[in-house]
């Protein structure tokens, strides 16, 4: 494989992960403000809590993934 198909592959698979970061900070924006107002509903603001969690752990492994692929990058 040459040098070009390999940068084209690792600019596909940033791309995925790029727009994943997207979706999670999406849900992460969301969602904090449910997770920090538990004076309406407790049962709202926990489940808006766990999928806030959720949301920061995947923003988390999409920032490392795309650290990773531009490391790739950087080798070649």
């Amino acid at each position: 494989m040459d040098l070009k198909n390999k940068i084209d592959i690792i600019d596909k698979k940033a791309n995925i992960v790029n727009k994943k970061l997207i979706a999670y900070l999406a849900i992460a924006g969301g969602t904090w403000l449910y997770g920090i107002n538990i004076e309406k509903s407790l049962f709202v603001s926990l489940v808006a809590s766990i999928f806030f969690g959720l949301a920061v752990a995947g923003t988390v492994f999409s920032i490392l993934k795309l650290n990773k692929l531009f490391n790739e990058l950087k080798d070649l």
